[in-house]
């Protein structure tokens, strides 16, 4: 690429350091320089502070002191993640900046986010249409402002995420090849699913939906013990993550050979005798702990009681949470649904020339308009996953962004005759 140059290489091309030059000068980032010294990002900032220290200090009649912001003081938040993750920040930003005390979630948001809007839009072809038309409009105007490149980057991916799930879920503008060999051509054709098609199997889309769910709310109570440890509080980690953990992972164990379960499954599942006995140690252990210890602050124990007693109710809203991935089973069907509704239609008029017409009328204006409106549909439910089921397990925001000093330009195009 122009004005950039490789800095190092090694033998087997897996480590590459490419650096910007300008004004024949290599400017490198905290991040470049952490690489090319093998060090963390965090040491190589001490560096540079101390080195800018002696700098100032040898040349000039100052006093510098470097030190660390406190908890009170409220210093600005930067960012910094690659372009697959960064076209999320958006996303992210709009819930909140991470506050001074929080991780960035940028990188396991989007991975979260490409997968479950994958899910709900589902079919290869709006998919295939989603990144085609975002890649060329990234391609043509490759001066746009940045909101708008990584708005546009972050529907390119989640077309791939769609693409992706179409193919195994057997959906290609609905089932519009198999109507099309039908009608026109007389001939029973179709790109059969790679994996299984939701709409024949409706109740196995919706126990992977639960379980996807599961794991993304797993998830983000894992972040929240990371956290805690970061912090070195490890008790909390234990009182309030991993009590949560053997608790919940327990009642799921327990509800598994029900017949509740079963008849989602259309199987029953027997466990052994000594599982089925862990899963009743752990639910009960868990839910004792959590008695006990969510509200080890207070004082008095009756108070204490009473606040583990209300953070226990807090499974009812677990259970909520994790209904509401059933809307990734919910969305998938009505664009699977939908299509072949309109194709349906389209082919109402048989095999003529008026029929053709017909047609590619009814295709073009249906598919537009259901591409359209569950493409909106999944945004808008993949944020509100994201929002209140995942982050709510973690994230509170609240940070302010940094803005560097810098001149605000723009980019302004002259054509001349």
């Amino acid at each position: 690429m122009q004005n950039e140059i490789i800095l190092f290489e090694t033998a087997d091309k897996e480590i590459k350091l490419t650096v910007s030059v300008k004004n024949n000068t290599v400017w490198l980032n905290r991040n470049q320089l952490a690489k090319l010294f093998g060090r963390d990002v965090k040491t190589i900032g001490k560096h540079i502070n101390n080195a800018l220290k002696e700098e100032l200090e040898t040349k000039f009649n100052v006093a510098i002191d470097v030190e660390q912001p406190t908890e009170k003081e409220d210093v600005p938040v930067l960012l910094t993640n690659g372009k697959v993750q960064g076209a999320v920040e958006g996303v992210v930003t709009s819930f909140g900046f991470p506050n001074k005390m929080e991780i960035d979630p940028t990188a396991i948001t989007a991975f979260f986010y490409y997968f479950l809007f994958g899910i709900m839009l589902s079919d290869a072809a709006y998919g295939f249409l989603m990144f085609i038309g975002c890649f060329i409009v990234l391609k043509k105007f490759s001066n746009m402002e940045e909101t708008m490149a990584k708005t546009l980057r972050m529907f390119m991916y989640c077309g791939i995420s769609t693409l992706i799930w179409g193919i195994l879920f057997g959906g290609y503008f609905g089932d519009a090849i198999t109507v099309i060999g039908k009608t026109f051509f007389g001939v029973n054709i179709g790109i059969p699913a790679l994996w299984f098609e939701p709409i024949k199997q409706p109740m196995k889309m919706l126990i992977y939906c639960l379980c996807f769910g599961i794991v993304h709310l797993f998830t983000g109570l894992g972040i929240k013990g990371y956290m805690m440890l970061k912090q070195k509080d490890v008790m909390s980690f234990v009182c309030d993550v991993v009590l949560w953990y053997v608790f919940l992972i327990g009642l799921i164990l327990m509800l598994i050979p029900t017949s509740i379960f079963a008849s989602l499954a259309g199987s029953t599942i027997v466990f052994p005798a000594w599982l089925s006995m862990l899963s009743k140690i752990m639910t009960i252990g868990g839910m004792v702990g959590i008695l006990l210890m969510a509200g080890r602050r207070a004082k008095n124990p009756v108070k204490r009681l009473l606040l583990g007693a209300y953070s226990l109710y807090d499974t009812t809203s677990w259970l909520s949470d994790l209904l509401s991935y059933s809307r990734l089973l919910a969305l998938g069907l009505a664009t699977g649904v939908i299509a072949q509704v309109i194709n349906t239609m389209a082919a109402m008029m048989g095999k003529s020339i008026v029929g053709v017409i017909f047609f590619i009328v009814v295709f073009l204006i249906g598919h537009t308009f259901n591409m359209a409106i569950n493409l909106l549909g999944a945004y808008v439910h993949t944020n509100r996953l994201q929002f209140v089921e995942f982050f709510g397990k973690f994230y509170e925001g609240g940070g302010r962004e940094f803005k560097p000093f810098k001149a605000d330009t723009k980019y302004v195009k002259v054509k001349e005759n």
